[in-house]
């Protein structure tokens, strides 16, 4: 089966990058595709979050950085790891609003695949760790 993506990026010079594959595309593909933009977009301006795990933001940033180190992931991806480690049941909606803001603050990098959204922690040299307000 032919699937077709088409990735649409803008670096913090304004310039904006369109890249479309169409083909047999791979998880591993689609991760080279994110390490691509990771290069070409740099990490000006990243900012981790603070790790409070007494919150339930902390406890999913935990989980990201547990079980995802260098892997994609969905927000149902954490929304089930989260009701395994805590025994409790988390909202997908506020997994998905959490996830929304670790990728609006720089922590992870989010691509559209088809109808759900990939996600991908980024990584920083110790001088580029920023405290979230």
């Amino acid at each position: 089966m032919q699937k077709r993506v088409k990735v649409e990026f803008q670096d913090g010079m304004g310039t904006k990058y369109s890249l479309a594959v169409e083909g047999r595309i791979s998880r591993e593909k689609v991760l080279k595709i994110m390490d691509l933009m990771e290069l070409v977009e740099g990490n000006d301006g990243i900012e981790e979050p603070a790790m409070d795990e007494s919150t339930t933001f902390g406890q999913v940033f935990k989980i990201i950085e547990g079980s995802y180190a260098g892997k994609e992931f969905s927000s149902a991806d954490i929304a089930r790891d989260y009701e395994d480690q805590h025994g409790q049941p988390i909202a997908l909606s506020t997994v998905s609003t959490y996830l929304s803001r670790f990728a609006e603050r720089g922590a992870l990098k989010r691509q559209k695949f088809g109808n759900s959204w990939v996600y991908r922690r980024v990584h920083l040299a110790p001088d580029q760790v920023q405290s979230l307000k």
